[in-house]
């Protein structure tokens, strides 16, 4: 496992043991880093000791950790207002609208890095959760031929007055991605309807939704995670 800082951000990178295939690995990257990153790396080690009965594939696993008070910065895209709702935390006054920039160094500066370093394929995935699960549908929406697959679990769709539904689906319509993976947990009530609404919307993309028995907004990431990565091919 290898752990490196890039534009203040931390970086951690685990690969598979050899041996390494000739075309690479498929590589999964995780936003969230600091919170989502040893979940998602205990999970995929434990998964791959009887991988032939998981059916998830051996894969790199990219973790990106911003500074804390990056978080809201990074995840939401920019917007003439921000409603905030005072049902979520969040902080009240931002600094919001970072998206475009957090966009531009994960695929100009982290991909770019892990392609010329580390066995990659062209394969790779985006995965968030929570308000990071946003952000990867509105990468999804805005720029979806960056990523082959795309995971977005419990993703704050309400988000600013559910804005994801005004972008248009032109870009999907035209470069759509193999898969989307969108699931909730089933004491996430008032995120199901937001959510549901978006994957109307999101009709040109071939996707799966899954709502997870008994499971709130932090148990649903290590529970619905390895159904996730069977998306990964």
């Amino acid at each position: 496992m290898d752990a490196f800082t890039l534009h203040n951000y931390q970086i951690t990178v685990t690969i598979p043991e050899k041996p390494h295939p000739k075309e690479g690995f498929p590589v999964l990257y995780v936003l969230d880093g600091a919170h989502n990153g040893p979940v998602v790396r205990a999970i995929i080690d434990a998964q791959m000791m009887m991988r032939k009965l998981t059916k998830i594939s051996r894969m790199i696993v990219v973790t990106i950790e911003q500074p804390p008070a990056k978080r809201f910065f990074d995840f939401t895209p920019q917007a003439p207002h921000y409603n905030v709702t005072s049902t979520f935390p969040m902080p009240k006054e931002g600094p919001f609208g970072g998206a475009e920039v957090f966009q531009q160094f994960l695929v100009h500066d982290v991909k770019p890095f892990i392609a010329a370093h580390y066995p990659a394929s062209s394969r790779s995935t985006l995965f968030g959760h929570s308000l990071s699960g946003s952000y990867v549908l509105w990468h999804l929406l805005t720029a979806p031929e960056d990523f082959t697959s795309y995971i977005a679990l419990s993703p704050s769709v309400w988000w600013n007055d559910e804005e994801l539904l005004t972008y248009s689906t032109a870009l999907l319509e035209a470069h759509s991605p193999k898969s989307l993976y969108v699931a909730v947990g089933e004491f996430e009530r008032s995120m199901h309807a937001p959510i549901e609404r978006l994957l109307t919307h999101l009709s040109a993309v071939p996707h799966t939704f899954y709502i997870a028995p008994e499971e709130n907004h932090l148990s649903v990431l290590p529970t619905v995670l390895s159904r996730a990565l069977r998306f990964i091919k």
